[in-house]
């Protein structure tokens, strides 16, 4: 007995079908390749090291060098830590916060993981970040670790400049901590690093911010330095698993002498 066969024929639906899913492949492809090579897609990779200095006199950017980069905030989020109590009213100059002053000078960790836990963690990130503008910080992919949020030198420029614009009284809410920051941080850090050793004889209000595993490590410098606060110096950075804590902190030193020279 034979069984006569012929071919099948493709209609117009089975067509249809294989056109959507070659075109979505080939989208899923294209969005991946983009997202991979993005300057903003995650935290710096191997060695990195992204200098800025600004001007609010002249309004101007003297020296920006991988301003798109993003990096593990480390101590440095907690500065939309305070900004978001401040923003919110819990903090006020007629109720000022000793806890955090001391979240801020002394860089205490303690302090800023309860501040993390009873404001919200992510969402004070995504508060500040959408009440200040800030185009390239994310919350933590883990809630509960408030320095894995990523952050850019751009951004940090547009924090300090937030913080300016604030009333006086709240303004020096903030600022005044940092003008007092001491050289050594709540957990034994030398945190006299990058600004301060770098630029001495001028005033200055920093945050400073460092941290080492899960990749690599991360040591930065921020703040606004001279004679009524004149220029935003941010140098971010962050080098391979490995690297010597010290050694991180001195090359960011290093990077923050570099710019001595256009402070006038």
């Amino acid at each position: 007995m034979s069984v006569q066969t012929r071919p099948l024929r493709r209609g117009p639906i089975v067509v249809l079908v294989t056109a959507v899913v070659v075109i979505a492949l080939a989208l899923g492809l294209a969005l991946a390749l983009r997202g991979s090579s993005s300057g903003t897609s995650g935290p710096a990779e191997d060695s990195a090291t992204s200098v800025l200095v600004y001007d609010r006199e002249k309004d101007r950017i003297l020296r920006g060098a991988g301003l798109d980069t993003r990096y593990r905030s480390a101590s440095l989020v907690k500065l939309l830590i305070a900004i978001d109590l401040v923003q919110r009213g819990h903090v006020t100059p007629q109720r000022p916060s000793p806890r955090v002053a001391k979240m801020l000078s002394s860089s205490d960790d303690a302090i800023a993981s309860q501040l993390w836990e009873s404001g919200g963690g992510p969402e004070i990130v995504r508060r500040t970040a959408g009440s200040l503008g800030l185009t390239a910080t994310e919350p933590p992919s883990d809630p509960g670790r408030w320095g894995d949020t990523l952050l850019t030198a751009e951004d940090v420029l547009t924090i300090y400049r937030a913080v300016l614009a604030l009333p006086a009284g709240e303004r020096r809410l903030i600022l005044d901590p940092l003008r007092d920051t001491p050289p050594v941080a709540a957990d034994g850090v030398d945190q006299y690093f990058g600004i301060p050793d770098a630029l001495p004889g001028r005033p200055w209000a920093i945050k400073q911010g460092w941290a080492a595993g899960r990749g690599g490590v991360d040591a930065h410098t921020s703040g606004l330095v001279g004679a009524g606060d004149r220029y935003v110096v941010v140098v971010l950075s962050h080098r391979p698993s490995g690297t010597a804590m010290e050694t991180a902190m001195r090359e960011v030193t290093q990077a923050t002498a570099a710019v001595e020279g256009l402070l006038g």
